[in-house]
């Protein structure tokens, strides 16, 4: 048998010089430019992940609609139930009282005339009253919220006032009865609230100060959101000796001058949680605070939060970490670590001082005990230089070339140990930096050299910073609290003026204008919410809940006027936080382009193209590449396949120097023809492509990164060949592909490889 030629990857300082200069060249681009890279079989994943994800885009729209419009149904449907059910309870009260005062005059009258028939008793002997049947006792609803109460006015800023809403809560709080405390609450709610809203916006500075009101807005949303029966759950849970117990933690949630109830729901609005989540996170809420210490709960009350805003699919993952025998840390335990630590000065951060949306990037590890401690033993850098610990593990080029896996439980002690690539580096650093308070997010991007893996973390109580981006600029995090995908410029634009404290007037905005809008309310919940975008102009989450409260009235939408002048705002401001031009799309996708022709919508997506390139586009990749399937998406749906291919020759052309974009254009091209397209179709892309890959896009292949990508695109050629029935040329380039991959592997192969 014939073996290769063992070859293994040499620094400038160690290789012969017989290997030449460019090869020197070559090797130092890759390590100082190359950071971590993939492997091949992560691109074909890729490419078919962002197929998978193109396709359920698509479907989530169609999705979205149907929803809404079985929502909107379901809704009506609800209304109409509870009010005949309501109907159907009043009458059947009445007829109740009715029907006990009716046999009560009966037997009054029956015992009349008993005694009136009755001959006198025999002198000496008692007369025995015969027994008198009581009625049956109708039930009768609590009479705790007949009392009047003002929510608004002089008079709801009183100690009287305050006590009386108060005593309410408490009733509320032993009767579970959520349902009566909102018909109670509901129109002294909207009494209040248009007043506060009467000049066309809401007039913060006298809401702010009204506790029973806000009290009261919370109560009824967290109810709406949470559930009456998840909410009596939490509510009726016996702590240890039936201390801490439910009751308890909503009295002090509710009665602390801190308000931490308030402060859960401010957080879960400006965080973006999920309503269906909202039961999981009070329970959480609840689990975290009871087992801490009472003289804790203040001074951790951001940790609690943060620990519960935790979605369910992140809170209840198994993580990276491979055996799954051993068992991870809950969210609530994770919390408690962190709090231990913290006490014995064993963390980097003072984690007390750590904001709720900072200690998100903390609380969502998930990860077995011993990690932990490996952790806290084995890695302490400053927080300021958290950076070191990416570059603290050494980049194994043979890992790169072919992929090799060198860990059996993926530990940190393997990692450090083994050494691996970007997306081993960053794990290693973002979660090692999280176990030690560190908040940290691991990012992952494509480019012009495949796809890479680098780090954002916060270097003081403000500052975020990347580590190792190399420039990429497509870098996306999950969300822990929403679950949604979101650009790393979120985190890296915040500054003192986007910090928790500073945005607690756009939380309790948007916890009304959310209300508001669940009621029906619909002026006063548009009015609020217009209050923060005004109030916040380049905060994201105020605009996605602008546009979300302005559409859930589907039987009053806005004008096009509104939507036309919302996404010429977003566009604006866009130069601060491109985030909103995601917004502007789905104003424009959900709203202005509903219903209109294929012409009017090329015109306006054209437009919105343009408004793009004008800003600088390429400074976000994914946004050029979304703008463009808007347009093709139109193309597609009506068979236009010389559109498409006009369209994406175009972009084509422009972007062929930017490997990550090119390819995904060409990958995004190659689905919207599918199956249905002709085979001429296919020809034509094929061709254009070809050409535009030979003449701008094939290189010597010195860079193994780059060449990688050039050889994803390869492989998308061949297939688009195949597509068009020229299986030859398909072949050909198929083969040429793989050729020219291995012999670049080979060159980072080890002796037991060669085997």
């Amino acid at each position: 048998m014939i073996r290769m030629a063992k070859r293994r990857f040499q620094t400038p300082a160690t290789a012969p010089k017989k290997s030449g200069s460019g090869w020197i060249a070559a090797l130092l681009l890759i390590a100082l430019g190359g950071g971590g890279y993939y492997g091949y079989d992560y691109y074909q994943k890729a490419e078919n992940e962002r197929k998978a994800a193109e396709a359920a885009r698509r479907a989530k729209i169609a999705a979205d609609k149907r929803l809404a419009e079985e929502m909107a149904r379901l809704a009506a449907e609800k209304e109409e139930q509870e009010r005949l059910a309501a109907e159907a309870e009043e009458a059947r009260r009445r007829a109740a009282e009715e029907e006990a005062a009716r046999l009560a005059a009966e037997e009054a009258e029956r015992q009349r005339k008993l005694r009136e028939q009755k001959p006198d008793p025999t002198p000496g002997k008692a007369e025995e009253p015969e027994p008198v049947k009581e009625p049956e006792p109708t039930p009768q609803k609590s009479t705790a919220y007949e009392k009047p109460i003002s929510l608004y006015g002089a008079s709801a800023a009183g100690a009287s006032a305050r006590k009386q809403f108060d005593e309410l809560v408490d009733h509320l709080l032993e009767a579970h009865d959520f349902e009566d405390f909102e018909k109670a609450m509901l129109p002294l709610i909207k009494e209040s609230v248009a007043n506060y809203t009467g000049s066309g916006k809401l007039n913060y500075a006298q809401y702010k100060n009204n506790r029973n009101l806000i009290q009261a807005v919370d109560l009824c949303l967290l109810a709406r959101m949470a559930g009456s029966k998840e909410l009596k759950e939490v509510l009726t849970t016996e702590g240890d000796d039936n201390d801490n117990n439910g009751l308890d933690f909503f009295r002090w949630a509710l009665r602390h001058k801190s308000q931490p109830l308030h402060q859960f729901m401010q957080h879960f609005l400006t965080q973006e949680g999920r309503a269906e989540h909202a039961g999981h996170a009070i329970r959480q809420f609840y689990t975290i605070w009871a087992a801490m210490e009472e003289k804790d709960r203040l001074k951790y009350l951001n940790l609690a939060i943060a620990g519960a805003l935790i979605n369910p699919g992140t809170a209840q993952s198994l993580g990276s970490y491979r055996d799954r025998n051993v068992p991870r840390l809950s969210v609530p335990e994770v919390c408690e670590y962190l709090r231990e630590m913290d006490k014995k000065r064993k963390l980097v951060t003072d984690i007390k001082k750590l904001s709720v949306s900072q200690l998100l990037h903390v609380v969502d590890v998930r990860l077995p005990q011993s990690e932990f401690d490996w952790a806290a033993e084995n890695v302490n850098y400053n927080q300021s230089d958290w950076g070191a610990a990416y570059n603290s593990i050494k980049y194994v080029m043979e890992r790169a070339a072919t992929n090799k896996d060198l860990y059996e439980n993926y530990s940190f002690e393997e990692i450090r140990e083994e050494g691996g690539v970007c997306r081993d580096q960053g794990y290693f650093a973002c979660n090692t930096g999280k176990c030690r308070g560190v908040p940290a997010v691991y990012i992952v991007g494509d480019g012009d050299r495949g796809p890479h893996a680098w780090m954002v973390n916060l270097v003081d109580n403000v500052r975020w910073v990347q580590t190792n981006s190399y420039g990429y600029n497509s870098g996306r995090f999950t969300n822990p609290c929403s679950g949604r995908s979101q650009h790393e410029s979120t985190l890296l634009s915040k500054d003192a003026q986007t910090t928790d404290a500073k945005l607690a007037p756009a939380a309790d905005a948007m916890i009304l204008a959310d209300y508001m809008a669940r009621i029906g309310a619909t002026t006063e919940a548009r009015n609020t919410a217009r209050y923060v975008t005004t109030a916040y102009p380049t905060l994201t989450a105020a605009w996605a809940h602008y546009v979300k409260v302005l559409g859930q009235d589907e039987k009053n939408p806005p004008p096009d006027k509104v939507w036309r002048k919302i996404t010429a705002d977003l566009n604006q401001l866009s130069k601060k936080n491109s985030e909103l031009l995601d917004i502007s799309a789905e104003v424009e996708d959900r709203y202005l382009l509903r219903g209109k022709n294929a012409a009017s919508k090329q015109m306006a997506l054209r437009r919105s193209m343009s408004q793009l390139n004008r800003r600088g586009g390429d400074d976000r990749a994914d946004l050029v590449i979304n703008a463009v399937n808007r347009q093709a998406e139109v193309f597609a749906e009506a068979k236009n396949y010389t559109g498409l291919a006009n369209l994406y020759r175009k972009q084509l052309k422009k972007y062929v120097g930017r490997g990550d974009i090119f390819g995904q254009l060409l990958e995004q091209y190659m689905g919207h023809l599918g199956d249905e397209a002709p085979t001429r179709a296919w020809n034509v892309l094929a061709k254009d492509a070809d050409k535009l890959f030979e003449k701008h896009v094939r290189s010597g292949g010195g860079d193994l990164f780059k060449l990688k990508k050039e050889v994803q695109i390869q492989h998308q050629i061949a297939k688009a060949w195949r597509n068009a029935g020229n299986d030859r040329k398909a072949d050909k380039m198929q083969e040429d592909a793989d050729s020219r991959l291995e012999k670049a592997q080979n060159r980072y192969v080890t002796e037991d490889d060669e085997e």
